[in-house]
This record gives structure tokens, C-alpha cells and sequence, in this order.
């Protein structure tokens, strides 16, 4: 997803997927905010469960 306007135009936003061996998506988050990092302990914790 890419930022239409503003001092960030043109930077995609953060986010992560998890994907296990069945190709499921087992874990997925977007940030709503371009300068914020993603929950990545969440998903290590979705990898070791």
C-alpha cells in the first residue's frame, strides 16, 4: 500500500505476514501508520506456538 501525498509519498506501509506450510496466513498486521513499527514478537510467538 503506498502513501498518495504528503511528506511520505511514495513509501509503502509496514506490514507483516505469516504464512505457515499450508499456505495459510496465520498471522497478519498493517500499521496505520507509516513511522510505526509492526508488533514483531507477536509474530515470532505465532512461529513458536
Amino acid at each position: 500500500m503506498a502513501i498518495a501525498d504528503g511528506p511520505l509519498k511514495g513509501l509503502a506501509a509496514r506490514a507483516v505476514v505469516v504464512i505457515d506450510e499450508n499456505d495459510n496466513v496465520i498471522f497478519s498486521q498493517l500499521v496505520d501508520e507509516i513511522t510505526t513499527e509492526p508488533d514483531y514478537e507477536a509474530a515470532l510467538a505465532v512461529l513458536k506456538a
